[in-house]
């Protein structure tokens, strides 16, 4: 590992250990670590490469995207930003259905400490979010609750900070209820479309498996035409991550909770506030801050190693091979994540990982019988209710979304005719190759365009279809009318006319969309 995961492993163990007190810090105050990663963020010598400093609508900017930053209140009261990539710099002309102008909505959902920044922090032809502008789509970035883009709360905008408890009071459950409803019909709202589409990794994709098996989100699902599902997980009993074990087996994450040091940090883990401070200067700013700078080739590869080549924090994580990685944008990867989230968000994971079950959060039994109704947790009942059009694409080399949960869950989706429309895994891929890997563009991008278009432009065609036949309708409806004064044999005929001409038309545009689909 060397001098640089010597560091990081030193820190994460600090960081980890539940004897440290704050009063243990003499020397070093959680202030003066706030102070050294903002002044190591912004020393020019650090990186050339300005977007390290850029957010996720001034990364998709600068690649000469046009985009529009939204918000969207919950109804529980949170704020969440949305970023829209509208345009394109390869032009406006491009559209991904066949003789549509139709701009079919996207809706990209990040995954664990993670923000919308994950598909907009390659390159153009790299980045998803950029591919699917580029294809003429409507692309929408979500950013659940707590990341840097949605801290702020309906109720608690008057002296809210960081540190309070109640905007911490959140899992996934949360998001699934609330969060990812509110994005979806945010997007049909502005956009005036039908339906949606909605790709998906990691905890974004728990959310959607969530989400649409809530019966009382039934209306809502049927507008989603594809859920396409990258690293896919709902169960995690057999996760490889020594991260999830150790949180699933040792129930540390309540111990940490508890913790005066991570109390001190506030409720959130990672992305905002001290504690955030505290471990991304372990990460992006590393060198400048432990090993004297970057410019030795030597801590350069030790620094790249220790992260992404089979130590210790990627077997944590599931970060990329570096096979897969542009070690150029380590630097720009880094500055976004790991993003935040709540502590009771990840105990709601080693919960899962304990129990080897797709169920709400455990609040113990007089908490469960307060908030659930039950004793134990109700599951997402995936079986009775998940009836989204689904596609699951997976990794060989994933330590979270394990080969034997990702089964699980295709022989539940497999059950029901036309909910698993495909599903594929991919040879060497781990859990975050799917956003952050250069060679999407061979691998992953031509499988996930093709189903994305399938299901999109079917959905579009239909919606022509069906304005262009109620315009006819009106329009025949008139002239019958006024020729016969009545609605009697040239209505009779209008109506053979119209079902005659719906089917030809029909009919021309499946044949377009397969061959598409090629």
């Amino acid at each position: 590992m060397g001098k640089f995961g010597v560091a990081v492993v030193v820190g994460l163990l600090a960081l980890l250990s539940w004897e440290v007190r704050a009063q243990a810090l003499p020397r070093v105050t959680l202030g003066d670590i706030s102070k050294r990663y903002d002044d190591a963020r912004t020393d020019p010598t650090m990186t050339d490469d300005r977007d390290v400093y850029r957010d996720a609508f001034e990364l998709a900017a600068s690649k000469g995207y046009e985009v529009e930053k939204h918000k969207v209140t919950t109804e529980d009261g949170y704020v969440l930003g949305l970023v829209r990539i509208v345009g394109s710099p390869q032009g406006a002309e491009t559209r991904p259905c066949p003789g549509s102008q139709e701009k079919p909505p996207v809706l990209l959902q990040h995954g664990l400490i993670d923000s919308s920044a994950t598909w907009v922090m390659n390159m153009p032809r790299q980045s998803l979010g950029f591919v699917l502008a580029d294809l003429g789509y409507d692309v929408w970035l979500g950013n659940n609750r707590g990341t840097t883009y949605s801290m702020e709360h309906r109720d608690l905008r008057e002296g809210f900070d960081a540190w309070d408890e109640e905007f911490w009071d959140f899992s996934w459950d949360e998001m699934a209820a609330f969060d990812l409803p509110a994005e979806i019909r945010y997007i049909l709202d502005a956009t005036g479309s039908e339906t949606l589409s909605y790709v998906s990794h990691s905890q974004g994709t728990t959310q959607g498996f969530a989400a649409f098996s809530l019966p009382e989100f039934a209306d809502l699902a049927r507008r989603v035409n594809v859920h396409i599902a990258l690293a896919p997980v709902a169960f995690v009993g057999n996760t490889e991550s020594l991260l999830f074990q150790a949180a699933g087996h040792l129930d540390v994450l309540r111990v940490l909770a508890a913790n005066p040091l991570i109390k001190s940090f506030g409720n959130t883990f990672l992305g905002t506030g001290v504690g955030a401070d505290f471990v991304r200067s372990l990460v992006p700013s590393i060198c400048g801050i432990f090993l004297g700078g970057c410019d030795a080739e030597k801590d350069r590869r030790d620094a790249h190693n220790a992260l992404f080549d089979g130590g210790l924090p990627g077997d944590l994580f599931g970060l990329p091979d570096m096979q897969h990685l542009n070690q150029s944008r380590i630097p720009v990867y880094l500055s976004h994540l790991p993003e935040g989230t709540s502590v009771k968000n990840l105990i709601h994971w080693s919960q899962a990982v304990k129990s080897s079950k797709f169920r709400k959060y455990d609040y113990g039994r007089s908490g469960n019988l307060a908030r659930h109704g039950s004793a134990d947790p109700p599951e997402y009942d995936l079986r009775g209710n998940y009836r989204v059009p689904t596609v699951l694409v997976s990794g060989s080399k994933d330590p979270i979304a394990n080969r034997r949960d990702v089964r699980r869950l295709l022989r539940i989706l497999s059950e029901h005719p036309g909910v698993l429309l495909g599903s594929r895994e991919l040879p060497q891929y781990d859990h975050n190759d799917f956003t952050l890997s250069t060679n999407g563009e061979v691998a992953l991008f031509p499988y996930l365009t093709n189903k994305l278009r399938g299901e999109a432009c079917s959905k579009v065609v239909e919606e022509e279809e069906e304005e262009e036949a109620e315009e006819r309708g009106r329009r025949g409806a008139a002239m019958a009318v006024q020729s016969s004064g009545g609605l009697g044999r040239g209505w009779e005929d209008l109506l053979v006319v119209e079902a005659s001409s719906s089917s030809s038309s029909s009919s021309s545009g499946w044949g377009d969309i397969l061959a598409a689909r090629g």
